[in-house]
């Protein structure tokens, strides 16, 4: 291993393919995510010598404005520091600066709530752009985005009555049932792909999904997790 030289997106990168092991592939999903479309393209270039406490919070002050979550911020906060962490004990850098910052999870302001008629017109986008059962199942279903997007026909028990992801089971909204039925068979044991991939979908392009039919919809700015929590408080 080289010990100078390194930029912060060489590093994360490294530091990734070192450690992947010890994840699970949810994990592993989630913090390459993570490190390919927020730390990458914004401070991927910037010498690890360079990162400083201020280049940090103006990179997590640009996510925010970018319209991206306080959790989401938060948690790129802590794999960041992750890193770092390593490459202080490297002795690639001589202390780890972003031990200095300060991100909050919490949102700055509490979310908006849609009414039951704005709920059902993001659905029914949600129906126009064939997305319907995989965000229906995912408001009504108290899966995480990560497990969501993961998840597999195996991941069902007692047909369509149950999911069981990671130790919780998991009750299937009745309504979803018939979705799920009349979705188009596929080779993949995964149910939901993307259509423009055919492949899983990542969760960057989740999040612009999401964001597309609310804009398509109408709608103001809610997080999927915000709304998630909305719709099984009303259980639609």
């Amino acid at each position: 291993m080289k010990k100078e030289g390194y930029t912060v997106g060489q590093w994360c990168c490294l530091w990734f393919q070192s450690n992947q092991y010890k994840w699970n592939p949810n994990t592993k999903g989630g913090y390459h995510n993570l490190i390919e479309h927020h730390i990458l393209p914004a401070i991927g270039n910037v010498p690890l010598m360079g990162l400083t406490e201020n280049v940090a919070t103006d990179f997590y002050a640009k996510l925010q404005l970018n319209g991206l979550s306080s959790q989401t911020i938060h948690c790129i906060h802590l794999l960041l520091r992750r890193c770092m962490d390593e490459a202080a004990r490297e002795h690639l850098i001589p202390f780890n600066p972003v031990r200095n910052c300060t991100v909050s999870k919490k949102e700055g302001h509490p979310p908006i709530r849609l009414r039951l008629g704005q709920i059902q017109r993001y659905l029914n986008t949600a129906e126009q752009f064939d997305a319907l059962p995989m965000i229906y199942v995912g408001l009504t279903s108290g899966l995480r985005q990560c497990e969501l997007i993961t998840l597999s026909w195996a991941d069902f028990h007692v047909p369509y009555k149950y999911i069981h992801r990671r130790g919780r089971l998991l009750t299937l909204n009745p309504k979803a049932s018939p979705l799920l039925k009349n979705m188009k068979p596929t080779e993949s044991p995964y149910v939901f792909l993307n259509p423009k991939t055919n492949r899983l979908y990542q969760l960057h392009e989740f999040y612009y999904l999401h964001k597309m039919l609310l804009k398509k919809a109408g709608l103001p700015w809610v997080a999927f997790r915000d709304l998630q929590h909305q719709c099984m408080e009303v259980g639609i």
